[in-house]
């Protein structure tokens, strides 16, 4: 696997840990007082559709 590759799994998964710790913990809260969960909510999503994009290409690559 290509270190792009590497990363960009990487970046779907620290989106996806950003995400959640925005929506259920209160990192940040004082910084961030409002509209946390539309930000966790908008990490998250992002996260999970870099990481499907990121399978798919995979699989498509591998040919099948």
């Amino acid at each position: 696997m290509p270190k792009l590759s590497h990363f960009t799994l990487l970046m779907s998964l620290f989106y996806l840990v950003l995400g959640s710790l925005f929506l259920f913990t209160t990192v940040w809260i004082e910084a961030i007082p409002n509209y946390r969960l539309a930000l966790g909510g908008a990490f998250v999503g992002y996260g999970a559709l870099r990481m499907w994009m990121w399978f798919r290409k995979r699989k498509h690559e591998a040919g099948q």
